[in-house]
């Protein structure tokens, strides 16, 4: 059965002893751990401290967060954790108001199961102790005020001082996780640099499968390609080509030729490299040694003789104090070792600085240099992450998208011809080159960008063969159209929520050439026959930038300005963008653009019957899509533009105008007055989220901005709220006096606090490796 590992510990505000920790964490795969007094809280997804930083929760998927003075509670594993540390300088009453926000707590999450840990210095003999105190009588009241269980077993004292032990650290759980509760301990037999010992103790986990809940899953081959030979991946693809060609005969098979071509670059890639093992957490940090393990034991040894000659009915005091100075010296020598194994460590890293500047150094100064850990969809509760993927990828079928008349009358629909161009050696090199250029994470066939580049000298004619056909048929392999699914987290959001999660789906490189070429012919048909793109939509266009988008901004902003004008800008966030536009749309969008039909055959068939694979806790998933255009694509964006464009087309009110990165939409509206200016944006907004509506999509009315742009002396009047969105609190409103400053009016900013924050983190970093550095290396 599967089953999280937890621990408990107070390391009384001590670094070693929260390094130590950290070491016991990752050589007993702990799942989570609550640390009281912990020495300080890293600003790290996988810690939660409280508000006034005496107590943490460490663990990788920690949601539902809530925290308060000397207690924090999160939820992982379907559990709700608490921890807990209440000082025993403290008086009674204050402990007493403290267990009743703590019961408030408990009861904010029922009927959710709840463990709660902690240093509550308080004694009972409800949990092994031999006195009972008046804290111990309140905190027993209140178990059965909540309806908690006492985990605690036996009448091993969990904090030892020099004179003396007790048990003040105490475990608590809800009768259905405590019956779950398998092996609760203290862990007498190790070292912890404080005077509290650890607490262990496994939860079985309720999952159908019964998975291990960081069990590595072989979600497909991966291979070592730092240490590809190059020459032998050349002659392999050489005999890959010989042998397709003895078998190549009559007309092509577009799904058995791509599966051919899938198998035969994993041949390839395993005759000219090594696989790589599915990675699993580390069982040990990056300072520990074979030395330390040494001292850590002799710690104990030395602890334990120390300990049974004080049970001893007669002792000498004399040599009772000897025994415990061995015992304190090699805590000390312990100590010592764990720092200069660190020290160590770090001047190995700083070391490679001149040698790889981009290596492991930048990447802790960035904060980029992380533990590994399971990919998200393997720590997320099978519920949880049903609904993130169903809202991510909703089911969309019968939309009927708005009529895109012609551009003119006089441009009559050409007669479909059956004439279809190869594809070119042109045209695959010119894709090619564009994935030498590139260096993501493979699809699901696990064949990096550079073996498949390499592979092409031998292999090209056959995968531009496939091509042709591809296109001549209006097909687009199945086996190219299914992703991987990777969920990144969005800061500052919930992470029960949906919309705290960003889907990339990983494609094979393959399929994401014949992507290229579609894409390349797509966009020389707009810019060549047309009608192209609407000019004031900057996003995944060549030779347009985010940078662009702002200049126009401000270019009309500062216009108006210096003619004693208004601009009020409104920025409008549409909920899930690429994910939800309905294929409908893009099919109508290509024949107002007049696309060659082969090419909407193939695209018709790029869209169809597309899914996405993931790895959960119960094993493997996958979600057919229905709608939207894959993130994680090459064709995708370029349709995104084709179908959103109908958007721009839109007739305008005077003084108003769109301006557009991808789905960052911004209306503009010019006026001599405030009142003028929110008058033309009221008009102008409307109009825009009704078409954008039409088109299936939805507006985060919410999550709009207006930004305001005016001259020195044309404050806006007291109270002025733009009232086109909703209601009057629907829009937040920002001024900007004569031009556009700090406080980008596209979606695509990044928040500047945040900014701020990640700024002060980096920098404090860089400052910590320039100062032990000696200077940069002199080369000739």
């Amino acid at each position: 059965m599967a089953q999280f590992h937890f621990l408990q510990g107070n390391i009384n505000h001590c670094a070693r002893a929260q390094d130590l920790l950290l070491q016991s964490m990752a050589e007993w795969s702990i799942h989570v751990a609550v640390v009281a007094e912990p020495y300080f809280i890293p600003a790290r997804d996988n810690w939660l401290g409280c508000a006034d930083g005496l107590v943490a929760i460490i663990g990788e998927t920690l949601i539902d967060p809530s925290r308060g003075r000397g207690w924090v509670a999160a939820v992982s594993g379907g559990i709700v954790i608490v921890g807990a540390y209440f000082s025993p300088n403290k008086s009674l009453a204050d402990f007493e108001g403290f267990l009743v926000e703590l019961g408030a707590v408990v009861g904010r999450y029922h009927p959710r199961p709840v463990l709660v840990l902690g240093d509550l210095n308080a004694k009972s003999s409800a949990w092994g102790s031999p006195v009972t105190d008046p804290r111990g009588e309140v905190l027993e009241e209140w178990t059965v005020t909540t309806g908690l269980v006492v985990l605690n077993r036996g009448s091993e004292y969990t904090c030892v001082r020099q004179r003396g032990g007790s048990i003040v650290d105490v475990s608590f759980a809800s009768p259905s996780v405590a019956s779950r509760v398998r092996d609760w301990r203290v862990a007498a037999e190790v070292e912890t640099l404080s005077d509290h010992r650890y607490i262990r103790f496994d939860v079985s986990a309720q999952t159908a499968s019964g998975r291990h809940p960081t069990t590595p899953i072989n979600d497909g081959p991966r291979w070592a390609l730092k240490r590809i030979d190059r020459e032998l991946l050349e002659e392999a693809a050489l005999v890959q080509s010989w042998i397709r060609e003895s078998t190549t005969d009559g007309p092509v098979d577009v799904e058995a030729v791509a599966l051919w071509f899938r198998g035969a670059m994993t041949q390839i890639c395993d005759a000219s490299m090594p696989r790589v093992h599915q990675r699993s957490a580390r069982r040990q940090v990056y300072w520990w040694t074979a030395e330390i393990a040494q001292l850590r034991i002799a710690c104990v040894a030395a602890r334990r003789r120390y300990t049974r000659y004080r049970r001893r009915r007669r002792r000498d005091p004399a040599e009772e104090d000897a025994l415990y100075e061995v015992y304190r010296a090699s805590k000390e020598t312990l100590w010592l070792a764990i720092g200069d194994s660190k020290s160590r460590a770090r001047e190995v890293l700083l070391g490679s600085l001149d040698r790889d500047p981009w290596g492991r150094p930048y990447r802790w100064v960035r904060g980029k240099l992380r533990p590994w850990a399971p990919p998200l969809t393997q720590t997320m509760q099978p519920q949880l992450l049903e609904a993130v993927v169903s809202a991510l990828f909703p089911e969309r079928v019968g939309h009927v998208p708005p009529a895109m008349a012609s551009p003119s009358a006089t441009d009559s629909p050409e007669e479909e011809s059956t004439d279809v161009p190869e594809v070119t050696q042109t045209e695959t090199r010119a894709a090619v080159s564009r994935l030498r250029a590139k260096n993501t994470a493979p699809g699901p066939d696990g064949v990096p960008g550079r073996a498949l580049v390499l592979a092409l000298k031998e292999l090209e004619p056959q995968l531009r063969g496939l091509f042709t056909a591809c296109l001549e048929q209006g097909q687009f392999p199945s086996v190219w159209k299914e992703g991987r699914l990777v969920l990144l987290r969005k800061e500052g959001r919930p992470a029960d929520s949906p919309s705290a999660y960003r889907p990339i789906v990983l494609l094979d490189e393959a399929g994401k050439l014949l992507e290229r070429i579609v894409a390349d012919r797509l966009v020389s048909h707009l810019c060549r026959e047309g009608p192209d793109l609407d000019e004031n939509q900057f996003g995944f266009r060549r030779g347009r930038s985010t940078i662009d988008a702002i200049t126009r901004v401000r270019a009309l902003a500062e216009e108006t300005v210096s003619r004693g004008g208004v601009v009020l800008a409104v920025s409008l966030d549409i909920s899930n963008a690429f994910n939800t536009l309905p294929w409908s749309c893009i099919r109508e969008a290509l024949n107002y653009h007049r696309v060659p039909p082969y090419l909407r055959r193939t695209i018709g068939a790029y869209l169809e019957e597309r899914c996405v694979t993931y790895w959960g806790r119960d094993g493997a998933g996958r979600r057919v899509m229905s709608c939207g255009v894959p993130q994680g694509s090459v064709l995708g964006p370029l349709l995104w533009n084709i179908g959103y464009d109908w958007v721009l087309r839109g007739e305008l009110p005077s003084g108003a105008d769109l301006t557009c990165y991808a789905d960052d939409t911004l209306v503009t509206a010019r006026g001599s007055s405030h009142r003028e200016a929110a008058l033309v944006a009221t008009a102008a907004v409307s109009q825009v989220v009704n078409r954008i509506r039409r088109l299936g999509l939805e507006v985060a009315l919410n999550k709009s901005e207006a930004l305001v742009f005016h001259g020195p002396r044309r404050a806006p009047p007291p109270g002025f709220t733009h009232r086109g969105l909703r209601g009057p609190d629907s829009c937040r409103v920002h001024h900007e006096v004569s031009g556009i400053g700090a406080r980008q009016p596209m979606g695509i900013r990044t928040p500047l606090p945040a900014a701020g924050a990640q700024a002060d983190g980096c920098s404090g970093r860089a400052i910590n490796v320039a100062s032990q550095l000696g200077g940069p290396e002199r080369r000739l």
